[in-house]
Formats: structure tokens, C-alpha cells, sequence
């Protein structure tokens, strides 16, 4: 059993809202992993203010092993905000979180964190997007939408990064705590916000593939086409505060 006020290796965040059907694989599929590791451990179910039963199995989950932990919300505010709550109440020296459907398997939790230890203060997975047969029309928007966003991200905002917008991401939190406060999105767009802030900073981003299986049979949080222009939107106005900060600094 860890101590609740002693330092872990790792704590691995699972960021969901109603998420009912693919939380208790999620957790299962992490916690086998880690436990064939040396890493001590936790993981941290960032739940959002779910409605369909979420909360209660999360609750149920977390009584089952001394290494869950589960956080709850009262009032949705949003998945980046979840992430960054948990990175602020965790105990790992590092920490990470991946999306809750294991779109991308949690075995490359493991060349994250080796990652890190071998120098980086960021780990971010770059996808090597899989191609079913099932539905493929759905998959083929899916890797469009994907692949549009890492361009205009990296012409946008001058990054060389392949894939910020991956929810797969592991940092050395010391490092990246003082940021969490400068990142103003709540929602999706943390994951692309989060890295930029701490690139800016000078912090060492390393680039891991992974291999990613888009799911079709399930309904999307993400709307492709109203989300995509929010997030050109977002692009355009941290574009914006970056250049004025950059001038401010010139002059």
C-alpha cells in the first residue's frame, strides 16, 4: 500500500465524462501494465461531473485498489481543466495522462516514461494512424481531420513538433507545474496549449510513435467540423498572443 503523502514514480490520469463503458477497461488495461513494471504508482480518474454511472463505478474502482484514486467534479468544466487539477493533486514525479478509450494502448506508457528518465521533461506520442475495415469513410475523416490539425498547428504557431494535439502526453511535473497556470483553455485545446507554454519555456519535448486505431463504433464527444474551427480559432488567437509577447520582448 502507498502512503497518500509519499512520493510515486508515475501517476497516470484517465480524464473522463461518461465515460461508463470504456472506464473500467482503461483502468484495467493501466493498472496490468504498471504493475509488471518497478514503478510505484497511481492512477488518477479525473472524472468530469459524469451523468451515466461513471462517477459510481469510478468510486467502486477506486475502493478496489489502494493505487486509484478518484477525483470528482459537482459542475463539468471541462477535460483539460481535469487533467490539470490531477496533475496538480498528484503524487508522481511524473505525470501523464491518455485518452479513456485506448485509441492508442496503454503499453506506451512505459517508453514515456524512459523517455523522461532519460533526459526529456516532455513525452508526446506521435500517431501512427491504423486503418480498419470497419467504417471507413468515418476513420478517413477522422485521419484527415488529425492530419490538418498538425499542419496548421506547425505553420501556425512555428513549432516542428509532429502531433501536439495527441492525448497521449507524459511530463516531469516539477517542470511543468508552474505552467499549468498560464494555460487558459479548459477543453481539448490544453493538450496543443500545455506543450507550447512549456516549449516557450525551454523545457526538452521527445517524440514517441505510437500506434493509433481510430474507434467508429462509439458516439464521438468531438464534433469534427464545429470542433475543428474552434481549434483553428484557438490556433489563431495563442498565434496572436505569442507575437505580442515576442514583440513586447524586442522592443
Amino acid at each position: 500500500m502507498v502512503n497518500d503523502r509519499e512520493q510515486v514514480d508515475l501517476s497516470v490520469v484517465l480524464p473522463c465524462y461518461n465515460e461508463i463503458d470504456y472506464l473500467k477497461k482503461a483502468v484495467d488495461s493501466t493498472e496490468n501494465l504498471l504493475k509488471r513494471t518497478n514503478y510505484t504508482y497511481e492512477i488518477i480518474i479525473a472524472e468530469d461531473a459524469s451523468t451515466d454511472g461513471t462517477d459510481e463505478l469510478a468510486e467502486k474502482l477506486s475502493k478496489e485498489s489502494d493505487h486509484i484514486v478518484w477525483m470528482h467534479r459537482n459542475k463539468r468544466i471541462g477535460r483539460g481543466s481535469a487533467v490539470a487539477d490531477a496533475f496538480r493533486k498528484a503524487r508522481g514525479r511524473i505525470v501523464g495522462f491518455l485518452d479513456i478509450d485506448l485509441e492508442a494502448p496503454a503499453h506506451y506508457i512505459v517508453p514515456m516514461v524512459v523517455a523522461i528518465n532519460q533526459g526529456a521533461d516532455i513525452a508526446v506520442g506521435v500517431r501512427q494512424i491504423k486503418i480498419g475495415a470497419l467504417d471507413f469513410v468515418l476513420q478517413l475523416h477522422k485521419i484527415i481531420t488529425h492530419n490538418g490539425y498538425r499542419w496548421l498547428a506547425r505553420k501556425l504557431l512555428k513549432i516542428n513538433l509532429q502531433d501536439i494535439g495527441v492525448g497521449f502526453k507524459f511530463f516531469k511535473r516539477a517542470h511543468i507545474l508552474p505552467i499549468l497556470d498560464e494555460v487558459k483553455d479548459q477543453h481539448w485545446f490544453w493538450d496543443t496549449e500545455i506543450v507550447v507554454r512549456a516549449l516557450l519555456k525551454g523545457l526538452k519535448v521527445s517524440e514517441l510513435p505510437i500506434a493509433y486505431a481510430p474507434i467508429t463504433d462509439r458516439e464521438s464527444k468531438v464534433n469534427y467540423v464545429q470542433d475543428s474551427f474552434i481549434h483553428f480559432k484557438k490556433l489563431l488567437a495563442l498565434r496572436k498572443e505569442l507575437k505580442r509577447k515576442a514583440a513586447r520582448i524586442r522592443n
